[in-house]
Formats: structure tokens, sequence, C-alpha cells
């Protein structure tokens, strides 16, 4: 029988995941399969269930809106995972369930990949699960001056607790006119989402690196105008493919090889 691995979520009809990792499977020559699992609320506790009696089923990755919900499912989490408050990824160790989060991991290298130096003022947009993971990198490399930038103030308290930053608005007037370093943590830009807001944008000339998490479209408006102004930048197929490295190798204790030929077949699923 096939060692069984994939992911949940309450909907997973674009999950790119699936590609990269039998991609994986397949360079590595391992007999194994990656599925996408789609859980109502309802089905969790019995999904949970069969994959603890199941010897062949070792893990799973975790989107959204169940990032938080599988806390309680884990007999132990990674400090890094406690203090972003978000899981997504779910492997065996004997008897126990563990959470981490490879996000920031994810991050980490799509910072490194941009060479991004003597950055002091850096602008953060959004505030949900993904910003918690930016937010653990940022306040690692110790930049101090981080404007978030959200369209509600619901979070600032949780975020504040957990992370150092300066500002928190929802009001653009009150940005600074330059940052060394912008990012797009929310779904703003996003296919089927909100646009970009302006004065944002009218921000990237301004500044000297622009990370966009968000990679369908690959090229979003905060890409494009980074472009357009030779501004070094990222999209957010860097941090998918870098997030799911980690889950495959602490999986199957072997090298994910991430190359040209694997984002050519992402690129080309999503154009």
């Amino acid at each position: 029988m096939k060692k069984q691995f994939g992911i949940v979520a309450e909907k997973l009809s674009h999950s790119l995941s699936p590609t990269i990792h039998n991609y994986w499977l397949k360079q590595n020559n391992i007999t194994a399969s990656y599925k996408k699992k789609e859980l109502k609320p309802g089905d969790i506790d019995p999904f949970i269930e069969k994959f603890k009696n199941n010897n062949q089923y070792l893990g799973f990755n975790v989107t959204i809106p169940y990032k938080e919900t599988f806390f309680q499912y884990c007999n132990k989490v990674t400090k890094r995972a406690k203090k972003i408050k978000s899981i997504n990824l779910i492997y065996k160790n004997k008897n126990n369930i563990i959470g981490d989060n490879t996000d920031a991991l994810g991050f980490k290298k799509t910072y490194q990949k941009l060479k991004v130096k003597n950055v002091k003022n850096v602008l953060l947009i959004g505030a949900g699960g993904a910003a918690r993971a930016v937010l653990y990198i940022l306040n690692e490399k110790k930049i101090e001056n981080i404007d978030i930038f959200t369209r509600t103030l619901n979070r600032k308290k949780s975020l504040s607790s957990d992370f150092h930053f300066k500002k928190f608005t929802n009001k653009t007037s009150s940005l600074r006119k330059k940052y060394d370093l912008i990012i797009n943590s929310s779904s703003a830009g996003m296919l089927h989402q909100d646009k970009m807001k302006k004065p944002i944008i009218k921000l990237v000339p301004h500044a000297k690196y622009i990370i966009d998490i968000v990679y369908n479209p690959l090229q979003t408006e905060l890409i494009i105008e980074a472009h357009k102004n030779n501004i070094p930048c990222m999209g957010g197929l860097t941090m998918l493919v870098e997030q799911a490295k980690p889950s495959f190798e602490k999986w199957f204790k072997k090298s994910a090889q991430i190359n040209q030929s694997l984002y050519s077949i992402l690129e080309k699923k999503l154009s």
C-alpha cells in the first residue's frame, strides 16, 4: 500500500500543492501519493481519527481556514508554530502528531533570494496568518520600523502581544512616504479579490524591494509596478514552493529540488 500525504482545507480546487509534491515524489522515485482533501468543519474529527489509525497516512499540509483549528489535534507544536499561532504542516513521530509552520521558512527564503539588504523601514500589508509568519521573520532580523496597513483594526491587540512593530493603521494617509521594503501578505491583488489600493501602488517607485506573496496572478499590480520602476521584486510562487520544501523533507528525509522545470510546470498551470 502506498504511503499517503496530502493537503486539507475547506476548498482546494485551485491548490498547486499536489503538483509540487508529486513532482518531488517522481524526482526521488518515491512510491507515495499526495492528494487534496476538502473538509467541512464537521468532517475534521473523523478525519483525524482515520489519520491516527492509518499507518500509511504519514502527514498533511493545512491551509485556510484550518491553520488554527488543527492546534487542538496536535500532541506537540513547534516553538515557531506556537509563536505564529498557525499550523500548515502535520507529521507523525511515533505515536505523536506534531504541528509546525513552514510559511515563515518560505518567506525567509524569499527574502534571502531577493538579497534584501540595509532595510530599516518596512510596510507590511495585511494582518492575517500570513502576516504573522512574515512578522516572525522580520522580528528575527531585528527590523524596528515596521508599519502594518490593514482594512480593519481588530487584529492589532493580538499582533502587538506577539510581535514588534511601530504602526498599525487602516489609513493610507498615515503611512510614510518611503519604505525600503513593501510586503503584501493580504489577498489584495489576488485573482477575483479586491485590487491593491492606489496609494499603496504609488509608494512602489520609492521602495528598494517589493515582495508580494500572492501567486495568482503571477504578475500582480505590485509586481508590475516594481518591474516598471526596475525595483527588485519577488512574487508569491517562490514562497509557495519554498514553504512546501521543508514539509516534503520532513516527511521523506530526502531533498526536494527546486528548479526551473518545477517553476515552468506551475507557471503553465497558472496561465
